[in-house]
């Protein structure tokens, strides 16, 4: 089997077994399915930082080598960790999380009021979306891409089962009980909080017993990796006083000047540590850009950080001080400039270096991941325009609103989506489902964001009726959840791709009348020239399992004109090279 910058890895682990101990020295076949990820071999050496033509040279030698007594044996087992938490975020998220905000908008639409809804609805709402389904995909992402960004082994793995149930139960109790707490069940609300903080707690153990067992040198991710996991610890504990407070003062309601700082701190603090350390780990390989900017991401870490804690007093009591609210403007305009120099940092709109140019794969992850970007800074230039408005008027709650949504469903769930498209089927070592399920979800939920977030600004601003327009855009984005959800539920389902039907026959020459699919199950290396003749449904790894099964090279041509003479001496002749 001739290796080359598209030699698919679980291809190459399959007839050459002795490969194993190699991608195993470079740590990359211990992401995805039972024999590795179903990914060119190119992406991985630039996503893992290994020099290409190196991992060759020692694939190469240890195929000549073959196996013998001395051979290392690996035996590698799926890693589902992931697989509960994320299943059960889509539940949340499809059920009380944004199916709720859906209801909710249609009320505002109805009722041309954005107050019309009791606020406890819409705190439930966001508990659902911040714990329950933002919460639960980066726990159980963390569990599975930690250990293998820092080359260890998961510690204390049997704790995450726990995690989970934790955290499951006390959204689920927090969830039916504040909208219904009472003298006799509000008892329920600070259970939740006690639970869901011991589930954090255990996560940040792990977390933190993982990176420290780590032998690898530190790296830029580390303390986004390291502040993320404090942060959602310092969430998890005011979420519980939150839930002590509706106890001690039999409500149901979390004072607003308390919740909504309370909200950007769960953002700022954990949710884009996670995700800023990730996009520093990988978006230069998953883009082909650059490496990111060491100093200008090291700058963006500690405005942030150092940040937040002010942010947080000033938005909660400036509605006594006005020197207060002049601080949290400003810390607005800090925010908004480290996120900005975090994008330079990573690169994330900059020009391809055209390394992988070469490599076919799909690609269709990286407008999600983009896109996301442009909602973050949609979201913080929305923000920075707050103090030109009056101070707690209407339209500044609008704006507020809007920029919440633009970062939230924008930015956040853009970019679980995206990286989700791209790792779960990694972690898989299948194919996506549906590349079109994929793009239908991404359209759908960008012109679900783009109605509920210039709808929410055009009223704040001319107080005209828009409203109409805002009522439907929950139910546009709870499509395109829907819809996400069931291709990533059916990817995560899906059967390792492991046995491909040999041909009866070997093949010594391809002829007219040959199969396409065997012919490439053979020589995947031809591969190459198919594409080169312009058949690029081929690069789609599905296609290859399903149509290219039913046609033969002449039925192809007829489909695709091409010179079938000039095809069969192209591939004729690459054969006779392997």
């Amino acid at each position: 089997m001739e290796i080359n910058r598209n030699t698919i890895i679980k291809n190459l682990v399959k007839k050459h077994p002795e490969t194993l101990s190699v991608f195993r020295k470079y740590n990359l076949v211990v992401a995805g399915g039972v024999r590795g990820p179903n990914e060119p071999l190119a992406f991985f050496a630039k996503a893992h930082e290994v020099d290409y033509d190196e991992i060759v040279k020692e694939l190469k030698e240890a195929i000549e080598k073959g196996i013998d007594e001395n051979t290392e044996t690996v035996e590698l087992v799926e890693d589902k960790v992931y697989e509960k938490f994320f299943k059960t975020a889509i539940l949340m998220a499809l059920t009380i999380g944004v199916t709720v905000g859906a209801i909710i908008l249609t009320y505002i639409g109805k009722n041309q009021n954005f107050h019309y809804v009791l606020h406890k609805l819409v705190q439930t709402h966001g508990h659902a979306q911040l714990f329950g389904w933002v919460g639960l995909c980066i726990i159980g992402f963390a569990y599975y891409i930690v250990p293998r960004v820092k080359n260890v082994e998961l510690k204390y793995r049997e704790l995450t089962t726990s995690c989970f149930w934790l955290m499951v139960t006390g959204t689920v109790i927090r969830i039916f009980a504040q909208p219904y707490a009472n003298e006799l069940t509000n008892i329920l609300l600070p259970i939740s909080g006690l639970l869901e903080f011991m589930a954090v707690a255990l996560f940040a153990f792990i977390i933190f017993s993982t990176v420290l067992a780590s032998q690898e040198k530190k790296e830029p991710y580390d303390k986004f990796i390291m502040a993320g996991v404090l942060w959602f610890l310092a969430c998890s504990i005011m979420n519980l006083f939150m839930d002590v407070f509706m106890f001690f003062t039999n409500t149901n309601e979390i004072p607003r000047t308390f919740y909504s700082p309370f909200v950007h701190v769960f953002l700022l603090g954990f949710v884009f540590m996670f995700i800023f350390a990730v996009n520093i780990r990988t978006v230069y390989a998953f883009l082909d850009v650059g490496t990111a900017r060491v100093r200008a991401v090291n700058t963006t870490f500690w405005l942030l950080n150092l940040t937040i804690p002010v942010y947080f007093i000033a938005n909660s009591f400036n509605y006594n001080s006005p020197f207060l609210l002049k601080v949290s403007y400003l810390t607005i305009y800090i925010v908004a400039f480290g996120v900005l120099l975090f994008v330079y940092g990573i690169r994330i709109f900059e020009r391809s270096t055209r390394e992988l140019d070469d490599v076919v794969m799909d690609r269709s992850y990286s407008k999600t991941i983009r896109a996301a970007y442009v909602w973050l800074i949609i979201g913080v230039l929305i923000l920075g325009a707050k103090p030109f408005l009056k101070a707690f008027s209407e339209p500044q709650y609008l704006f507020h609103g809007a920029a919440n949504h633009a970062i939230a469903v924008g930015f956040v769930t853009l970019m679980i989506i995206g990286y989700a498209s791209k790792m779960v089927p990694t972690f898989k070592g299948v194919g996506m489902y549906s590349i079109r399920l994929a793009d239908v979800s991404f359209y759908l939920i960008n012109i679900g964001c783009f109605l509920r977030v210039s709808t929410q600004i055009m009223i704040g601003l001319s107080k005209d009726s828009y409203y109409s327009l805002i009522g439907f855009s929950g139910w546009i984005e709870l499509t395109a959840i829907g819809i996400f959800g069931y291709n990533i539920w059916k990817t995560m389902n899906a059967e390792d791709e492991e046995e491909i039907e040999e041909p009866q026959e070997t093949l010594t020459k391809i002829t007219e009348d040959t199969n396409i699919a065997n012919a490439i199950d053979q020589y995947p290396e031809i591969l190459d020239v198919f594409l080169e003749f312009g058949f690029k449904q081929l690069s789609s790894p599905v296609a290859r399992k399903t149509v290219a099964k039913i046609f033969t090279i002449k039925q192809a041509t007829k489909i695709h004109p091409v010179n079938i003479d000039t095809l069969l001496k192209a591939l004729n002749k690459k054969i006779k090279k392997t």
